[in-house]
């Protein structure tokens, strides 16, 4: 039976001031965050840390969370969930159906509801979250055409990046080399 992945407990003292950049983020100070870390590290549990934050400020936040499958311990996929309309497909599993990038392969359903909640965010929300930009988004793939409707709106996000991609994810989305990073041990 597949399970989202279990996030992991809040950290008792943040590594920096979430609560400083998400006010940077709102005021238009810095035009992204990049939480980074290896895989397991709690990116996703972080992203949606600072979901609940906003949203319990009365921000309406928009994008996806792209949480774990497990099967007896081990990631066999991901899922999407829409921030907006909690709306959630299968994103991608090790074995098909779907369209194969790298290891794993990505069903269609999953990036069309991602790629409409990317899109519905730029439209209507003051901030998203992408989770997470990878090796299928600099290739054209994935969440691309989402990402490039928020850069169109100029709208701020909170990006998750494997710490070896930051510089390029970056690069793909135009931003500032600068860029504030939060990197999870």
């Amino acid at each position: 039976m597949d399970a989202w992945q279990t996030p992991k407990p809040p950290l008792a003292r943040p590594p920096v001031d979430l609560k400083g950049f998400l006010t940077e983020l709102l005021e238009g100070k810095i035009p992204a965050l990049v939480v980074t870390g290896p895989s397991g590290s709690g990116k996703t549990s972080l992203a949606i840390r600072a979901v609940e934050e906003l949203r319990g400020q009365g921000v309406p936040v928009g994008g996806i969370l792209s949480p774990r499958i497990l099967q007896g311990g081990a990631t066999v996929g991901y899922r999407v969930r829409d921030l907006l309309s909690g709306g959630e497909e299968v994103l991608c599993r090790l074995a098909p159906p779907g369209i194969r990038f790298r290891r794993f392969y990505f069903s269609p359903r999953g990036l069309a509801l991602g790629n409409r909640a990317l899109a519905a965010a730029a439209r209507t929300a003051r901030l998203a979250v992408v989770d997470e930009v990878g090796p299928f988004e600099l290739a054209g793939g994935g969440f691309a055409p989402g990402l490039q409707r928020l850069r169109e709106a100029g709208l701020p996000m909170i990006l998750t990046v494997r710490p070896h991609l930051v510089s390029r994810v970056l690069t793909f989305l135009e931003l500032p080399p600068a860029t504030p990073q939060l990197t999870l041990p």
